[in-house]
């Protein structure tokens, strides 16, 4: 698999970039610049990347205000502008600079879920993102009902959510319905997370349709086990509910 060159612009930021760079042998060459517009310019020059990774929280004010220049410049490759930040920053980018940016990710954020959300962004190709008005929704399947019932509750008040214990349906109702993401259980009897995934990778109408895994599962051989997949995320149970609310914004 051809790995994907990243051009990373706030490389202070330590809880996130370290671990994410681990990730330098599988899926990407992690490049670090800095806010000196002539760095930025010198290496989309030398190394045109697949994508330009800006931290708001580390770097926001001068490579932010560089864009609209390095949109223009000649060096300049139509790589995807990723802007990574915390929930209020985000919003406030949307409405300071629309259009800006073709990914936006919201914090908390982990390392694994950074790499998955940049990974199937480019994997899935560019496309221009569309705000639409439509209450989004969500399948939520684990076979756990206190589960269901509290991220149920944490995400109803924004999204339209559909709570379902076991994979059996799962199909018919994506067949009967548009979903905008797909929260499953990774470990469940009769139907596995794992499963459902691949059926839906397997199926064109439904292999774009996001999807999280939720585990109870921390250790790291099984986390690679499902970054092996390739979800657009996962979640660790007990569930951290500002984590949930980022990554279902993230994602949906």
């Amino acid at each position: 698999m051809p790995k994907y060159k990243i051009l990373i612009n706030g490389g202070e930021n330590p809880s996130i970039l370290k671990d994410f760079f681990q990730y330098t042998d599988k899926y990407f060459t992690n490049i670090s610049t800095s806010e000196d517009w002539r760095d930025v310019i010198n290496h989309f020059e030398l190394i045109k990347p697949d994508a330009y990774v800006i931290f708001m929280d580390t770097a926001y004010s001068e490579p932010i205000s560089q864009i609209p220049r390095l949109k223009i410049n000649t060096h300049y490759n139509e790589a995807p502008i990723i802007v990574v930040g915390k929930a209020d920053d985000c919003k406030d980018f949307e409405e300071n600079h629309p259009h800006t940016a073709q990914l936006l990710i919201r914090r908390p954020i982990s390392s694994d879920n950074l790499a998955l959300s940049i990974l199937g962004f480019l994997e899935k190709g560019f496309e221009e993102q569309i705000d639409d008005d439509h209450k989004k929704r969500i399948l939520v399947v684990d076979d756990d009902r206190l589960m269901l019932k509290t991220i149920k509750a944490a995400l109803e008040d924004k999204y339209e959510v559909t709570a379902m214990l076991n994979g059996v349906m799962v199909e018919k109702f994506l067949s009967m319905n548009n979903v905008d993401l797909v929260i499953l259980d990774y470990e469940m009897p009769i139907m596995t997370g794992a499963a459902i995934f691949r059926m839906m990778k397997d199926n064109e109408k439904y292999s774009r349709i996001p999807v999280c895994f939720l585990t109870g599962v921390s250790e790291r051989e099984k986390v690679e086990e499902i970054m092996s997949l390739k979800p657009r995320g996962y979640l660790l149970k007990p569930i951290n509910m500002e984590m949930l609310l980022a990554t279902v914004a993230n994602l949906a």
